[in-house]
């Protein structure tokens, strides 16, 4: 599947960038991570004259480590389907639903099964209550001055 839905556990709700940054600094990071996708959906193909920065986190549920591995620029419909959990809350559901039969060429049958795979997995990863987070990718894959960042304690930077 292409487009995946992608609940971030509840424990870990509020670690992203873009609510630990300035604003100023998430601008920055977004439009580096996302400037050779030359305004094209990474999920969808599709050209638009804006996109959305979304964060990809791994979560190690053994080191109980959440590590950013990637920031992609996707559509407004596809981001609203991979945080499907948000879709539901604000009544866009159907929207999301739409979106991911689309573009995975699938049916509703295959979108219930991933659906329960993300909750299953979500559930599992919610159980751990405090997560460390690292963000070495910045440095690593972006060669961002992670120095200049204002973070909470105990962030990985390098």
């Amino acid at each position: 599947m292409v487009l995946q839905i992608e609940l971030v556990p509840r424990s870990a709700w509020g670690s992203s960038l873009s609510k630990l940054l300035k604003p100023s600094d998430w601008a920055k990071i977004r439009k580096l991570a996302i400037k050779d996708q030359n305004l094209t959906c990474y999920s969808c193909g599709e050209k638009f004259t804006s996109l959305d920065a979304h964060e990809v986190w791994n979560f190690d549920e053994k080191q109980r480590l959440q590590k950013l591995v990637g920031i992609i620029g996707v559509c407004k419909a596809c981001h609203n389907t991979i945080h499907f959990g948000r879709a539901q809350k604000i009544g866009t559901d159907k929207e999301a639903i739409q979106q991911f039969l689309k573009v995975n060429e699938c049916d509703l049958m295959d979108f219930e099964m991933h659906k329960m795979e993300a909750a299953s997995k979500f559930f599992s990863l919610s159980k751990i209550a405090n997560w460390e987070l690292d963000v070495s990718w910045l440095h690593e894959r972006l060669k961002y001055p992670v120095d200049e960042l204002t973070l909470p304690a105990g962030v990985i930077t390098k």
